[in-house]
Order: structure tokens, then sequence, then C-alpha cells
């Protein structure tokens, strides 16, 4: 009689079915306890560690996606095995770079950038940028600038571990606070959501590409963070079909009827001052026709 089959553990047969997409085994992937551990010694901000452990689920199994081209390239230098910063998403000139091995594989996993200035004889040192290679796989899956004074200026992820950004975000310079944020909600390759905030750092619009042709379809209009209207485009021919308001809400700013790219832009056009659309100009008014004057007697 023939022994029955031992039972094929559920890893091993994931581990199949993505080598037979094409995809290698998955690489080490950490719990809760230890990715907050990891966030904390990259130090991530509050906001993104909870953005990225709330992901965790998510990415391990969409972590094998097709997508046409890499937009976080691995940097590779002479010696192929260690992994060096990449100069493509931040300046690497003149910068003092510190790294760490977090996984304790003699391979650096995270790349901070300082740069020194001389202030009245005395050395200034400051962090210019960070990167961070969470897979360990030689590519940069997040990246973040500081200016001068420490404040952020950009940051983008990569949350999937596909070689294609997830999300932008650029920062108002002056504060601090976000200003603009693009995504990839279905991992396409393309943003597909734009979030605009105002200089307080509190967000005033939301445009949604619900079909793939990168312009917006789908309005949110926020006031103090609270949701006001939304606005759509169902059969995506660049005009509002429908609106639904919030009882007793009065939105200020209204959406443009027709998609006229100097009010509402595409989701890769930078905002104007707050980023929310501006109200049409109201026709001007038809100037009275001159009087005729009356016959002079002769």
């Amino acid at each position: 009689m023939a022994r029955p089959r031992p039972a094929v553990p559920e890893l091993a047969r994931r581990t199949a079915r993505e080598r037979s997409k094409g995809c290698g085994p998955p690489g080490p992937r950490l719990g809760f306890p230890a990715m907050a551990k990891l966030l904390e010694l990259v130090g991530l901000s509050m906001r993104l560690s909870i953005r990225v452990s709330a992901l965790v689920p998510v990415l391990v199994l969409g972590a094998c996606h097709d997508k046409s081209e890499d937009t976080t390239p691995k940097t590779d230098g002479a010696d192929a095995g260690v992994p060096k910063v990449d100069p493509t998403l931040c300046d690497t000139n003149g910068k003092n770079v510190v790294t760490y091995d977090l996984n304790h594989d003699n391979k650096p996993d995270v790349w901070r950038l300082y740069k020194t200035d001389d202030e009245g004889g005395t050395k200034v040192e400051y962090m210019t940028c960070k990167q961070v290679d969470f897979d360990h796989d030689g590519r940069k899956d997040w990246v973040v600038a500081y200016n001068r004074k420490g404040n952020t200026l950009f940051e983008k992820a990569d949350f999937d571990y596909d070689a294609k950004w997830d999300m932008s975000a650029i920062y108002d310079t002056k504060t601090g606070a976000v200003a603009e944020v693009e995504r990839d909600t279905d991992f396409d390759g393309k943003f597909d959501v734009k979030e605009v905030y105002d200089s307080a750092g509190q967000l005033t619009s939301v445009r949604r590409d619900r079909n793939s042709d990168g312009q917006p379809d789908l309005w949110e209009q926020y006031k103090d963070g609270v949701l006001l209207a939304i606005l759509y485009d169902d059969d995506f021919d660049g005009k509002v079909d429908r609106r639904d308001e919030i009882p007793g809400a009065r939105p200020k700013v209204e959406m443009p009827t027709a998609l006229d790219p100097a009010a509402t832009g595409t989701l890769d056009e930078p905002a104007a001052g707050t980023g929310s659309a501006t109200k049409p100009a109201p026709t001007p008014a038809a100037k009275p026709a001159p009087t005729a004057k009356p016959a002079t007697k002769k």
C-alpha cells in the first residue's frame, strides 16, 4: 500500500506558485515589532510608519507586479555585491555618506547624506538626504530630502518592492508641512490620486483618475480637513455629471464643469497656490448699446 504523501506547508506552496509566475522566493519579511524597530532606527516619521505598517500584509502578497520601467534603479557600483547610495535620488556632491547595516549581512541598508557648512568659523553638519532599502535587494524603497533647517523637501516610497514609486510627496520649504501627495493606488506604475494641502498642511482637495487616462474624473473638496463635496465625471468626458454635498455644507470652491487645464490640471501638474481649483471667471456683462443722438434742426 502506498504511503500517504506528507502535507506540503503553505509557505512551500506559495513559493512554488511564485516561482511558476517568474518570481523568486520571497525575501525576508519583518513582523510588526521588527518593522516598528526598523522604522525607529532609520528615523521615519510616525505618519509614514503608520502607513507602512498598515500596508505590510498587502506588500507581502503584492510584491510581484510586472511594470514596464523601473523608477528605483539598482545602484551596483564596481563592487556589485555592495549597494551604493543612489545619486539620481538626491545630490551627493560634497556630501558625507554614513551607512547602516540593519540585518547584519555586511551590506548597507540605510544611507544618510550629510553636508558641512562653515558658519562664522564653526563647522555645522546637517543631514540632506536619507535612502533606505527595506527588502535588501539593492534598490531604494524610500527616500527623503531635507533643507538646511531640517524641514522635509520631498519624499518617495515603494510600498510593494517592485522598483516603482507608489507615493511621491512634496513639502512646503518654509513650514515643512506637506503640500502635495501623489499615489499609485492600484500599483500599475502610474499615479492615479493627487492630494493637495494648504500652507498649514490641511487637506483641501483630492483628485482621482478612475479610468487611468491621466486626467482626474472625481474631485473631493475639503475645508479644515472635513469633506464638503464630491464631484463626479461618470462618462469621462471632462464635465461634471453629478455632485454630492454634506447637508448644510456650502462649498466655497466650485469645480469647473469642463476639464480646463488652467483650473484643474493633470495629476502630474504642480498646483498653484493651495492647489484648489479656481472658480470659472464670470461672463462679463454685455455693454449697453450707445444711444442715438437726436437729430438737430436746421
